[in-house]
């Protein structure tokens, strides 16, 4: 594994790991994390993908992990459509510099989102993503309403005006959040038009320009991501796409559990992960 600095679209400085390996299949996987969640977490399914011949790239967005400033206040204005931007990056540099290679990605919750807020999409010939969303704010649980309403109307709108940052680690949300993050965050969830509020702010989409093969895992017992939301996710948004759902349900894994986190931990290696290696190897039609 190697680390470096990849200037992003201002020059912000972003982390990044590659995971080289031994023998190469000549593909190159890219994650793009969840919200506030750093890309370490993601070093056991990297390692054990890259052990299986892939080139593998992760990244914090800036604010996040190892792309976090001294001072995050300095990054109050940074959001969604910066993150996407610096998903731009990172996957732009990969794809330039191994352009021999087929390019796919593997999108964590909000990371699923970031491949159409931008023409960043035309780098890939694939994605999977897990638990990602259009976020409808009345598929969510009783009890998921009230705490999405009491955090993102509330509790976010307060720490930000008096922190300048959201502290989610706070919450056991992950890690502390630009302000403009946090709040577009809260957008999501909360705006009818989810995802698509910041395609429109960038007056324009390439959402629907997407046709490669893709394939979108809910979880049962995932209450971030109801699995209406994440069908929704196809029906409104990636609606050209070859698009693929797959359903877990943690019994028929001989699990208890999955929810929104645990299909990327080490512990689910043998169980889970193959799903990964085996649709990123199935033959599909190009489009």
């Amino acid at each position: 594994m190697i680390q470096y600095l990849l200037p992003s679209f201002d020059s912000f400085p972003i982390s990044v790991h590659e995971f080289i390996p031994e023998c190469s299949i000549q593909k190159t996987i890219v994650f793009a994390p969840a919200v506030a969640v750093p890309q370490k977490f993601y070093f056991h399914l990297a390692t054990y993908l890259s052990e299986k011949g892939y080139h593998v790239i992760t990244f914090d967005y800036r604010g996040i992990g190892s792309s976090k400033p001294k001072k995050i206040t300095r990054l109050k204005k940074d959001g969604f459509l910066s993150w996407a931007l610096d998903f731009k990056t990172v996957s732009l540099h990969v794809k330039n510099k191994y352009s021999h290679h087929a390019l796919y990605m593997i999108g964590h919750s909000y990371g699923g989102n970031t491949i159409g807020l931008s023409d960043v999409y035309q780098y890939y010939d694939k994605q999977l993503f897990v638990a990602s969303q259009f976020g409808v704010f009345n598929n969510f649980s009783a009890t998921m309403r009230f705490l999405i309403t009491l955090n993102f109307r509330y509790i976010i709108p307060i720490t930000t005006f008096l922190l300048g940052y959201y502290p989610a680690g706070w919450f056991g949300l992950g890690n502390s959040l630009p302000s403009q993050a946090a709040k577009d965050w809260g957008t999501f969830l909360l705006h009818p038009d989810s995802m698509l509020y910041f395609a429109k702010q960038n007056n324009t989409t390439h959402h629907t320009r997407i046709h490669t093969p893709m394939l979108l895992i809910s979880i049962e017992d995932d209450t971030y991501a109801p699995t209406k939301s994440v069908k929704a996710l196809t029906q409104n948004v990636y609606t050209n796409a070859m698009s693929e759902q797959l359903h877990l349900l943690p019994k028929n894994y001989g699990l208890s559990q999955i929810g929104h986190f645990d299909f990327f931990r080490q512990k689910n290696k043998d169980i889970l992960w193959p799903i990964v290696t085996n649709w990123f190897e199935k033959q599909h039609k190009t489009p």
